[in-house]
């Protein structure tokens, strides 16, 4: 007879759809650096968050990097597998 925790341990390493991590991206940057981002300006590819943006906003971003991630794994602590950097 198998344990409820061994049904559940194949839960645990699942991470947030993209449109969570999106959409937590976009609020994080809009709270911390003040650019107002939409989810259809965030793309991930290899772990790196790409934000369409304008280049000073993008330097605000830069800027700001550490707050808005330590922001983004708080809300989605799954995250920190999915997005390692922004640029």
């Amino acid at each position: 007879m198998k344990l409820a925790k061994d049904f559940l341990s194949r839960f645990q390493n699942l991470t947030p759809p993209d449109e969570a991590l999106k959409s937590a991206l976009a609020k994080a940057v809009q709270a911390i650096a003040g650019v107002p981002v939409t989810k259809k300006d965030v793309t991930f590819a290899n772990g790196i968050a790409f934000i369409d943006c304008s280049s000073i906003a993008k330097s605000t971003i830069r800027i700001n990097r550490a707050e808005i991630l330590k922001e983004l794994y708080t809300e989605l602590p799954k995250a920190r597998d999915a997005v390692r950097d922004i640029r």
